[in-house]
């Protein structure tokens, strides 16, 4: 009877959690689509979508980091402070770049290269993939 009772106690708390959790992340999502709609008509286009990211890119370049989300990433934390700094990141994207033929279309895996998938296609299709490479070297 009791492991009953924690069990249903159990399925109300991650029920309840699960809840507050959407509740609360759906402003995010609405101030972060504010945010990217410069012009209010309700549709992020092109240009609104390059400056969002280019927007974002900045704002994580100002903290000089990028957080560690993958082992691969971890692999070039050289002081493994769990964060990349600008040289490790680097060294990451040339290592990860010059390997990489796809015939122009690189599956987005990491935190990094998101800020250059322009289209949130989740692929980096050849130009944005060059952008990366000049950004890099």
């Amino acid at each position: 009877m009791q492991r009953t009772v924690f069990l249903f106690l159990t399925m109300v708390f991650v029920c309840l959690y699960c809840a507050v959790t959407a509740i609360l992340a759906a402003p995010l999502k609405a101030d972060k689509f504010k945010h990217a709609d410069k012009n209010r008509d309700g549709v992020i286009d092109a240009k609104e979508l390059k400056l969002e990211k280019s927007w974002e890119s900045s704002r994580i370049a100002r903290h000089g980091k990028a957080k560690v989300n993958t082992p691969l990433e971890a692999k070039y934390d050289a002081d493994a402070d769990g964060w990349l700094e600008d040289s490790e990141a680097r060294e990451m994207l040339k290592d990860r770049y010059e390997p990489v033929k796809t015939g122009g279309k690189a599956k987005v895996d990491s935190a990094i290269e998101q800020a250059y998938d322009v289209n949130n296609d989740g692929v980096l299709d050849a130009d944005e993939a060059e952008r990366m490479k000049e950004e890099i070297q």
